[in-house]
């Protein structure tokens, strides 16, 4: 009898330690002593950003990038003036195969620049690239351009870093400046249809001059 108990003593024992060791398998499995997985950053980089992103490390030295909704703006309500197939074959011939700036040589144009313009916050000065003006301290450049949808995301993409590169150049050379600073707003709006339709982009750089040579 007293065996009995001895064995039964002994087997309680031994299934007592059977769970602590299930118990303490379990626990470690789950115990990453407080460290986390790192998480991927979804958050989507911003247009302006990516055509930043775009142009000579150079030029992102002396650029940052900020996406304007009042630019946005503009860029949308420029192409909600056009309401006809005829209005947007006239943009397609504007910016067949490549980047144009849209400007008032035909009615469409003056559509377009006109619903992009009176858009744009009334304290935006809008600097046309005429060089034999004075450059003040706080000028800002603000235009309209037009693709046609021959071109895909990546091409449209590197097409405006290279205009925003070609601006910059134009910019430095005539302002012949130590300290500037250069804020970089782009937004786009596709208007018609994949077959038939264009994507207006608008390109603004403000800029800041602290210091003249």
């Amino acid at each position: 009898m007293k065996l009995k108990k001895i064995a039964s003593l002994m087997l309680a024992g031994i299934m007592a330690v059977s769970m602590l060791t299930a118990c303490d398998t379990t626990s470690a499995g789950d115990d990453t002593d407080g460290v986390k997985p790192p998480v991927d950053d979804t958050t989507p980089a911003s247009y302006s950003q990516t055509i930043l992103d775009g142009v000579s490390s150079d030029e992102r030295s002396i650029m940052t990038a900020a996406d304007s909704d009042m630019l946005t703006a503009a860029v949308v309500a420029a192409g909600t003036m056009i309401n006809e197939a005829d209005d947007i074959h006239e943009l397609i011939k504007v910016g067949q195969h490549s980047l144009k700036m849209v400007n008032y040589r035909n009615r469409v144009g003056h559509m377009v620049v006109d619903g992009f313009d009176d858009n744009l916050a009334e304290d935006v000065e809008l600097q046309k690239w005429y060089w034999d003006m004075p450059i003040n301290t706080n000028d800002r450049y603000a235009a309209l351009y037009v693709c046609d949808t021959s071109m895909n995301e990546t091409q449209l993409n590197n097409a405006v870093s290279y205009t925003v590169s070609t601006i910059m150049d134009g910019y430095r050379d005539h302002l012949n400046a130590t300290d500037i600073d250069y804020t970089l707003s782009v937004a786009k709006a596709d208007v018609g249809t994949e077959a038939n339709g264009v994507t207006l982009v608008g390109i603004m750089i403000e800029v800041s001059l602290t210091h003249a040579a």
